[in-house]
């Protein structure tokens, strides 16, 4: 399966974020460390993904209100390129983490945004699957 953009979310395709983007990949322990420090637990479900650091710039309002209402039921669908498989795409749940915007333009008169300086989001695998 090809990608129609860099990421999908939800059925909407995102843009590709700016430099800087990274995509940190958990594997967690059912358990801690004994009095050698030595890791005494098991490998607990499947590698977590997290899509950290995605900023974009000067993004309209309306490409910016499509990304959020993509990410609005929490859990959604996220389609992206596996990181430990290049070249493979994979699905998986994600909620949306903090979203930061900065406004570039606002409107003399009303005060409203007019446009995006950066827009800023973090994808967080829910571990659902």
């Amino acid at each position: 399966m090809a990608l129609s953009s860099f990421l999908n979310v939800n059925g909407y395709n995102w843009l590709c974020p700016r430099r800087g983007f990274s995509w940190p990949t958990s594997t967690t322990v059912n358990a801690g460390r004994n009095a050698s420090n030595a890791v005494i637990g098991q490998r607990a479900g499947r590698d977590l993904y997290k899509l950290d650091n995605m900023e974009w710039v000067e993004l309209s309002l309306t490409v910016r209100k499509r990304m959020l209402d993509s990410s609005k039921p929490f859990y959604v669908p996220v389609t992206f390129e596996d990181m430990a498989n290049p070249g493979h795409v994979i699905t998986i749940t994600m909620y949306p983490g903090d979203r930061t915007g900065k406004p570039f333009f606002v409107d003399r008169l009303t005060h409203l945004v007019l446009q995006d300086e950066t827009f800023a989001v973090n994808l967080i695998d829910a571990g659902l699957e």
